[in-house]
Formats: structure tokens, C-alpha cells, sequence
């Protein structure tokens, strides 16, 4: 078998390594009592064993959280041997002893092991050198400081002129000749250790087994001597008897045989553990183990024995762990190698030093509460100080409870006059209420402190928060509500989500006594709203409480109305009209609200117009020869908008009774003549008479014309041919009076004339249905000659632009008309269309035709467009409406894009698109092109931002006789569009054909 079969270094290199090296050196929190222990008298493969045991507080209880079973194994991640040739086995005594055994050839021995234990799941590392080996080391633990020098010294056993090399962790670092060998040793020197630079070493002869190499273990803590903590910013304290200072916590990891905060208390003789509760295996005491603790330590042999197997008694003048520390006792004190020196009479300190016995002090506990609350469930630490002399240490402190538990000190903090005990107690529960305990105890005597302990229940919320008020993007909440449990309240946890959403919730903490404002919300929305009270203390937060469901409102109207007109139709009735500022997007708002008011009789009087497309109402019920105020709002859901400036309205007297025998006859085809009776007893003497007329179909605002005096006939003159008209009469005295009947004549046309007697005029009945038809008639006439002129216009487009069918592949900006292996498209009529646009110019080149057509489109930029929201979408691509930067002016802007799918046909569409926008122009009756952009091999077209969407949808809205019918009957219309308007829109479609038309858009047969 050659060498590297069984080298022990063969997985000694890259990741595993380093793992391992954090595995080795890594210590958080407390250092915990975990002892591994290996007898070094038994040579014997077969009767060597390894024992890990822990001595943490608290073990033995039955609560698994606090003993977690301890793991003993061996560790062939480094140091590799040959393989046992039957399997390690290991035997538990409890959770806090296990042994390891099954051993049957020396190379088993040799290598690492680790026992791993406690909650943290500490490791506690012993490193075996075979006693045959050729080289052994004169120590095989060495612990220094970031910065110190560290000297590994390996004894020649088995003398050989090869030069020796150096390893650690597995690789190789350093060779030394074999002439350097000094007294019979191989030293090497590490100068300026830093932390990473900790783990396996070992020295073997060149050619020598590597099973008989001298293998070491550096320790190095991660601070500079005497510090620790973060940053190292902390004074280690004063570790005694070769105690060594933990750079994470600033305990003192004491020496087997000893213990106290600082170390500085001898166990009796075979006694090892933080507490000197564990005793040596055996009848020979402690001689011939090795004992192993959590780093920064390492491994010694106990107190009062040393040697290279720990089976020699320490010499005189010396003792301690390994037998390292050497009595310097005065007074007439004695060295024991077990404990130190032994004071005489009269004399006590670490070396016999201090005199009298006054000095010594009965232990008192201070600064200690007399009542403490816990929280059910919380696990809190109790603080207990002590003085006297000797210093109270750790093991010397105990805290008791109520059903008699004792818990010993997790952690001890020792100063100039007082030591101050942390313990760590397990989840408290109501039993847990009574007096509980603090003792003391040392040589000086021993103290107790009693204290009441009140378990407390944290608060939970018996009904949901209130709302309070609601605005569109805001809720005001009352948070505290009634709750079961203990207080006070000294904060309250506020959670809230949109209802029915799985999004995560949003969580303010807020104070008690204020109730809370929960801003940014959408509005119209309803939200999950909880609350969580605490109290003070660890674990005093509750439960969170029922939750309560809050809408917001809807959005505030931000538009001011604008009154344009009011006029007076009868003694009690008011006809007024208003405006709203132009704004882009939809209108936010349901409708209106007028307020009239007499602020003299405190009259008032309110009217809701359900449309928030109405410009115009009527308010009856008035009190006539009053001065009243009139302003009118918008309004969204229950939310009022700002009123409108606030007009001064006077409403004139009763007037007179309506006019009788209302006649009209035609006359011409653009003159009427009516007759009329004047009214029954008059109130005064009548001022003039008020004629209203209005085309029958219209939507318009009717006509009044004023007569000359009291005649009772007018001629009504400049109507239209062939149109039938309603007309009224009504008197004006001091203010005017009731109106008439409603009578109807159609003028004349076509070149008839009026011969022969007069005709009677038709009466309309009282009723608006035949008004409503007639509306109806009109409206819907209109409509379908607008949209009819619209289709026919979206169909010329359309035919364009199958006319000629486009092929492009964007490449750097440009689009090329190339199919694949160079082949063309075909088009309609057997010729192809390569479209190419770069820099502004946009470049089409008909095959066969040799010379290209440039066209050219302004370019954007895609720094100058800032998308907003989706207008719309099909199959393969959409419109989003953004925000452009042309000419240094921003504008609205609707811009067409393909999606990610769409195929190479979309592609050639879209791109014939873009030319027939080019060749087009710009026109105020057609959508125009704003520009176009190239990014990332993806067509952009800007065309101008239609802001009420297309013209059909726009008609239909209008017809308030399908979307408002009491709107419609009391205005005897059926749109809100004029027959002007609708005219114009006609005659603005027209246009647009036109100028499509003298730009010759060809159109497929």
C-alpha cells in the first residue's frame, strides 16, 4: 500500500478544510460546561474509550429544550486513517454522559474528535497522538492572542536525518532541515497569528508515516490579550490559576479543577466541571486524563498531574492544570499541587499575601426589588447582586422558586464591591405567582433575599377598532377598545389590507391615548383592520383582536362649478344653467347639487341632479318677490365638491293667469302668426306678453320673444321651412305669470302658400310622450348619419392598408424587407414593399423599381416618452397612453406598440401603418402622427391623444334617454348633444374623407 492510501491529509484541501476550521473555532454566547475526557494510561486499542460529559444547568429536569443529547465522533475530515475495521459505537448514560468505544487498532486512535452539546450545540475538540509516533509534541493545545507569537515544538522520539515538513490544515506550509533540530526538538515560530490562521497542525519526517507525525492544535482567540466583545472594546477580567478570558462573552473559561467567575476557587482533589460537580472516573483521582473544554481553552491534563501522559505528579512548587502554575506563597503558606498555596493562620489571597481576618464579610444581597411582574410566557432574566469577602462567584448564587425549583446562574458579572448574578428562567406561567428567592453563599457567611413575583396576562382586544371618519384616501381610527387582561397599555399595533387580499399587511405602531390616521389608501376600497395591545415587559403583546372591515370613500370632486345664467319661467319655477372647467380624463363626479336659500327667512331649498352630464335645471316650489342665494356643487358618492361663486337670485311677484285661446297659423314657410285672449282678472296692468317656441325634436334650450306692449298677436318671423313648432304665451305684470296651453304649427314649404281661410291650430296635450317620439326621431337620425360618415372613413383607412402589405426585421434601428435565404414577400400584385426607418427617415423600395422613396417621420427620443396606463389592447398588440417630449413642448400622446408574440405579418401591417401616417400629413379632422421611436428592435408610434375616447362610444353616452330617463322627460330631450352638435360632427367627418380623398388613399376593388 503506498502512502497516499492512508494519507491523512488527502482531504485536506479547499472548502471542506474551512468548514471545518469554523466548526473548530466557533463559540456563541455563554460558555457552556461541556467536558470531553480521554485516559491516556490505556494504550490498548481495545480498552481505550473516550467520555464527553456536561454539567450545564439545569440538565435532569426532563425538559429535552434544556438537554439536548450529546454526539461523540470522530473526525476524519483533516486527519484521515485507515478506516476501523468494525464501526465506533457509543453508549449514553442520560443526556449528559456518552461514551465512545469499539477501538481495535492503533490507527484508530490516532486523529481528531469532537463531543458536540448543549442548546448552541458547543463543540469541544481533542486532538490524539499515537505514543509510538516518531515525533511527538511537547504540547499538543496551544491558545494565543490575534498578534501573539506561536512556537509549536516537536520532540524527536525516533531520531531519522530527513528534513521535516510542516502542514496546516492539510496543506503544506514549511519545511526545516534536518540539521535544525535543536536539544532534541524541531521548533517553528508563527509570528503575528491572526484568527484564520487557528487548527491542525503537524510536523513528519519526509519520508516518515504519516501516522507517526506530531500533531498540534492552535487556538487563537479572535481579540488581542486582556480584551474582547464587538471590536475587542472590552477589559477581560482577571482570570486566575490559568483561567483563559472568552474573546465573545468575557467569561473565564476556568482550568479542570478549578471554578468561580474569575477561577479563583480550588475544587477538591478528582473533582472537575464549572460547579467541581463531576468526579474522576477510577480510583487513581484524576491521573493519566486529559481533559478537553470549549475554546478558547483546549486540552491539559488536571490539576496536580502533568507529563506527556498526564501521569506524573506535579513537582514541588508547582500546581494546577498540567502543572503549569508555580506557588509563590508568603507568609509562611504551603504549596499544594492541587489547589495552590495554603495560607497559614492569620493569612489569606492567592499567595498568602493579605493579613487579619477582619477583613472578611458576611454576604449580603442588594439592590434587589421587593415585587417584579412577568408576562404569561415570557422568559425572563433575573438579576441578583451580592458584596462581601471573598467576592460572592457564580457557584456560590442560587435562585429559587416558588414549587422549589433552584436555577443556578447563567451568567455572573464580577466588579469592584458586588457580584451580579443573570438568571435565565423558562417560560413563566400563572403558577409561577408567589415569592420567590435569592441566596448567597461563601465562606464569609450566607444571605437571602425574598421578592414577589406577579404573572401577568397580556391584553387582548374584545371587540374591532372604530372608525371614526372616512375620506377618499384616509381612515381616522379608534384604537383602544375593551380588552381581557392585564394593563397598562403602553403601545398598540395597528395591521391593515385591502379586504379579501393575500397581500402582505401593513403595521404602524401608534400611542394609545391618539387615535390613528391610516393615509395613502385607495379609494372606494374596504379594508381589514386589527388591533394588538401590549404591556410592559417581555412578552407583553397580546393577541391580535377581532377585526373590523372600513371602506374608504369615494374620490373628492376637485371641479368649481361656474353659474353662466338663471331665468325666471314662472312665479315659483327657476331655470339655471352652469359650467364646468375643461379637464383631461373622465369626470369625477355623480351628479350635481343646487342650494337656494333666503338668508332673511332662513328658506332653503335643495336639488339634486342625478347626471353629471346635466348643465341645466329646474327649481320650483319658490317663493316669488324673494331675494334668494343660489350656488351649486359637484358631487362624487357623499362627497361635495367646491361650490360655485354664490349668486344673489330675486325672484319677481306673482304675476298674472295664463293666456286663453292660444291659436297659431302658418303664414309662410318662415313665419307663424299667433293669437291669443288676454287673461281672467289680471293682478295690474299687464306689461307685456312672453312667447316661447321651440322646434318639435330639438334639444336646445327654447326661445322667448317679448311682444310690444299688450297686443294679444305677434308674428313670429326666420323659422325654418317645413318645421314643426310648439309654442306658449304667458303675461308679464309686475313679474310674469302662469304660461298657456302648448300649441303646435308646422310652416310651410315646397312654394305652397297660404290660401283660404286660416287653419285652427292642433293643441298639444299636456303630456311630453308625442314631444319624447319626436326627440327620439331626430336624436337617433342624427346618430346614425354621424356614425355612417365615421365607418366610411375607418374603411377607406382600412382598405389602405391591406392595399399594401409591408415586411420588415428591425436590425439597429432600420427595418429590412429580406425573408429568409433572401427570398421577398410577395404583395397584392406580385411586387414587395422594403420598409427601412432610421434617423427620422423612413425609406420604402419597391422591387423591381431600383430607386428608393424616402419619406420622413420626426423622430422621439426614448428618454422623451413616459408611459401612463393601457388604453387599449387586441390579439397582438396595444395602446398605451404616455407623456411625450416634442419640440420641448410635453403632450398627451396615444402610442401604438406590438407585443412580444406578434408574427412577421403583424410586423409588415404595423410598419404600412406607419407609412400611411407619413404620407398623409397633418390635418385638424384626422388622428395625426406625432412622431415614431426604435428601441431594442421594437416599433413605437406616436399618434395625438384622443382624451373622450372614439366618436361612437361619445354618441352613445349622449343618449340620455336609454342612461338617465328622468333626466329625459323632464328636459324633453333624448341626448345632451344639440342637433348643432351632431351637425358638426357630421360636417367634421365629412372633411376628414375629403382630405383623404384629395390625397388619393387607394382603396382595394
Amino acid at each position: 500500500m503506498t502512502r497516499s492510501d492512508f494519507d491523512p491529509w488527502a482531504m485536506g484541501q479547499g472548502g471542506p478544510l474551512l468548514l471545518l476550521l469554523l466548526l473548530l473555532t466557533s463559540q456563541v454566547g455563554a460558555v457552556i460546561d461541556l467536558t470531553l475526557l480521554a485516559d491516556l494510561r490505556l494504550t490498548d486499542p481495545h480498552r481505550f474509550f473516550l467520555t464527553c460529559v456536561s454539567g450545564e444547568p439545569g440538565s435532569g429536569r426532563g425538559l429535552e429544550v434544556w438537554d439536548p443529547p450529546l454526539l461523540l465522533e470522530k473526525d476524519d475530515r483533516i486527519v484521515r486513517t485507515f478506516p476501523p475495521r468494525q464501526p465506533l459505537h457509543s453508549t449514553r448514560n442520560g443526556s449528559r454522559h456518552i461514551t465512545l468505544r469499539g477501538f481495535s487498532q492503533p490507527s484508530d486512535l490516532v486523529g481528531v474528535f469532537s463531543c458536540i452539546g448543549g442548546v448552541r450545540r458547543t463543540r469541544v475538540i481533542y486532538v490524539h497522538n499515537s505514543p509510538g509516533a516518531h515525533l511527538l509534541p511537547d504540547k499538543v493545545t496551544h491558545t494565543v492572542n490575534v498578534g501573539d507569537t506561536a512556537v509549536l515544538s516537536a520532540r524527536i522520539c525516533t531520531e531519522k536525518q530527513e528534513d521535516v515538513i510542516w502542514k496546516s490544515n492539510g496543506s503544506y506550509f514549511y519545511t526545516l532541515d534536518w540539521h535544525e533540530a535543536q536539544d532534541g526538538k524541531f521548533t517553528l515560530e508563527f509570528p503575528k497569528m491572526k484568527a484564520s490562521d487557528g487548527g491542525i497542525y503537524s510536523a513528519t519526517y519526509l519520508q516518515g508515516n504519516p501516522l507517526a507525525s506530531a500533531f498540534f492544535r492552535v487556538i487563537v482567540r479572535g481579540c488581542s490579550a486582556g480584551r474582547w466583545g464587538p471590536g475587542c472594546a472590552r477589559d477581560c477580567p482577571n482570570c486566575l490559576h490559568g483561567g483563559i478570558c472568552h474573546d465573545q462573552t468575557g467569561e473565564c473559561v476556568c482550568p479542570p479543577g478549578f471554578t468561580g467567575t474569575r477561577c479563583e476557587q480550588a475544587c477538591r482533589e478528582g473533582r472537575f466541571g464549572q460547579g467541581c460537580q463531576q468526579q474522576c472516573p477510577g480510583t487513581s483521582s484524576c491521573r493519566g486524563l486529559t481533559f478537553c473544554l470549549p475554546d478558547p481553552y483546549g486540552c491539559s491534563c488536571g490539576a496536580g498531574w502533568g507529563g506527556g501522559q498526564c501521569q506524573e505528579a506535579c513537582a514541588p512548587g508547582w500546581f494546577g492544570a498540567s502543572c503549569a502554575l508555580k506557588c509563590q506563597c508568603q507568609n509562611g503558606g504551603t504549596c499544594d499541587r492541587f489547589s495552590g498555596c495554603v495560607c497559614p493562620s492569620g493569612w489569606h489571597g492567592e499567595h498568602c499575601e493579605k493579613s487579619g481576618l477582619g477583613e472578611d464579610r458576611i454576604p449580603e444581597i442588594v439592590n434587589m426589588a421587593s415585587e417584579l411582574d412577568f408576562n404569561v410566557g415570557a422568559m425572563p432574566v433575573v438579576s441578583c447582586a451580592a458584596t462581601g469577602n471573598p467576592p460572592p462567584v457564580r457557584g456560590n448564587m442560587e435562585l429559587r422558586r416558588p414549587d422549589g425549583t433552584v436555577f443556578m446562574p447563567s451568567k455572573a458579572i464580577m466588579e469592584v464591591d458586588k457580584t451580579t448574578s443573570e438568571f435565565q428562567v423558562p417560560p413563566v406561567s400563572a403558577t409561577d405567582h408567589g415569592l420567590w428567592e435569592c441566596r448567597v453563599s461563601t465562606s464569609g457567611g450566607q444571605d437571602s433575599r425574598h421578592f414577589k413575583v406577579n404573572i401577568k396576562v397580556p391584553p387582548v382586544p374584545l371587540a374591532p377598532p372604530r372608525l371614526l371618519a372616512r375620506l377618499s384616501r384616509q381612515l381616522v381610527v379608534s384604537p383602544l377598545v375593551l380588552f381581557s387582561g392585564d394593563g397598562p397599555i403602553t403601545s398598540v399595533r395597528l395591521r391593515y389590507r385591502p379586504q379579501d387580499s393575500s397581500a402582505a399587511w401593513s403595521t404602524i405602531v401608534v400611542d394609545p391615548s391618539e387615535n390613528v390616521t391610516l393615509m395613502n389608501l385607495r379609494p372606494q376600497t374596504g379594508y381589514s383592520v386589527l388591533v394588538q395591545l401590549s404591556r410592559p415587559g417581555e412578552g407583553g403583546e397580546g393577541a391580535w383582536g377581532p377585526p373590523s372591515i372600513m371602506a374608504t370613500d369615494c374620490l373628492e370632486p376637485t371641479l368649481r362649478p361656474w353659474l353662466e345664467d338663471w331665468h325666471v319661467e314662472a312665479p315659483d319655477w327657476l331655470r339655471v344653467t352652469w359650467s364646468l372647467p375643461a379637464v383631461p380624463g373622465p369626470l369625477v363626479g355623480d351628479g350635481f347639487l343646487l342650494r337656494l336659500w333666503d338668508p332673511v327667512r332662513g328658506h332653503e331649498l335643495h336639488r339634486n341632479v342625478t347626471s353629471p352630464q346635466a348643465r341645466t335645471a329646474r327649481l320650483s316650489g319658490l317663493v316669488p318677490g324673494t331675494f334668494y342665494q343660489l350656488e351649486v356643487q359637484l358631487y362624487h358618492c357623499t362627497r361635495l365638491g367646491p361650490a360655485s361663486p354664490p349668486a344673489r337670485v330675486l325672484l319677481p311677484p306673482a304675476g298674472p293667469p295664463a293666456p286663453r285661446l292660444l291659436r297659431a297659423e302658418a303664414l309662410s314657410d318662415s313665419a307663424i302668426r299667433l293669437t291669443w285672449q288676454r287673461p281672467e282678472t289680471p293682478a295690474g296692468a299687464i306689461a307685456k306678453y312672453i312667447v316661447e317656441l321651440q322646434a318639435v325634436g330639438g334639444s336646445g334650450e327654447p326661445l322667448w320673444v317679448d311682444t310690444e306692449g299688450a297686443e294679444e298677436s305677434t308674428v313670429i318671423q326666420s323659422l325654418n321651412a317645413s318645421t314643426c313648432y310648439h309654442f306658449r304665451v304667458r303675461a308679464s305684470a309686475q313679474g310674469p305669470g302662469d304660461w298657456s296651453e302648448v300649441v303646435e304649427e308646422t310652416t310651410l314649404g315646397n312654394g305652397l302658400e297660404n290660401e283660404g281661410p286660416p287653419q285652427h291650430s292642433r293643441t298639444a296635450s299636456p303630456g311630453l310622450d308625442q314631444q319624447l317620439v319626436l326627440a327620439v326621431v331626430g336624436s337617433v337620425s342624427a346618430t346614425c348619419l354621424t356614425i355612417l360618415a365615421a365607418l366610411l372613413a375607418l374603411v377607406c383607412i382600412r382598405k389602405s392598408c391591406l392595399h399594401q402589405r409591408r415586411t420588415f426585421t428591425y436590425q439597429s434601428g432600420s427595418v429590412s424587407g429580406l425573408a429568409p435565404h433572401g427570398a421577398p414577400y410577395s404583395s397584392l400584385w406580385g411586387e414587395e414593399t422594403v420598409l427601412q426607418f432610421s434617423s427620422g427617415t423612413l425609406t420604402l423600395t419597391r422591387r423591381p423599381k431600383p430607386q428608393p422613396e424616402p419619406l420622413s417621420y420626426p423622430v422621439l427620443e426614448w428618454e422623451d416618452i413616459t408611459f401612463e396606463d393601457l388604453i387599449g389592447e387586441g390579439n397582438f398588440g396595444q395602446v398605451l397612453r404616455a407623456m411625450i417630449k416634442k419640440d420641448g413642448l410635453q403632450m398627451n400622446a396615444a402610442v401604438k406598440m406590438l407585443k412580444e408574440f406578434a408574427s412577421e405579418n403583424d410586423h409588415r401591417d404595423f410598419a404600412g401603418e406607419l407609412e400611411v401616417l407619413c404620407k398623409l400629413g397633418h390635418h385638424p379632422n384626422i388622428i395625426n402622427l406625432l412622431g415614431a421611436c426604435e428601441n431594442r428592435g421594437y416599433l413605437y408610434i406616436a399618434i395625438e391623444y384622443a382624451p373622450y375616447g372614439n366618436l361612437l362610444d361619445f354618441l352613445r353616452k349622449s343618449r340620455v334617454l336609454e342612461t338617465d330617463p328622468a333626466f329625459a322627460h323632464e328636459h324633453g330631450t333624448a341626448s345632451t348633444l344639440t342637433s348643432q352638435q351632431l351637425l358638426r360632427f357630421a360636417s367634421d367627418v365629412s372633411k376628414g374623407m375629403q382630405y383623404l380623398s384629395e390625397k388619393q388613399c387607394p382603396l382595394v376593388p
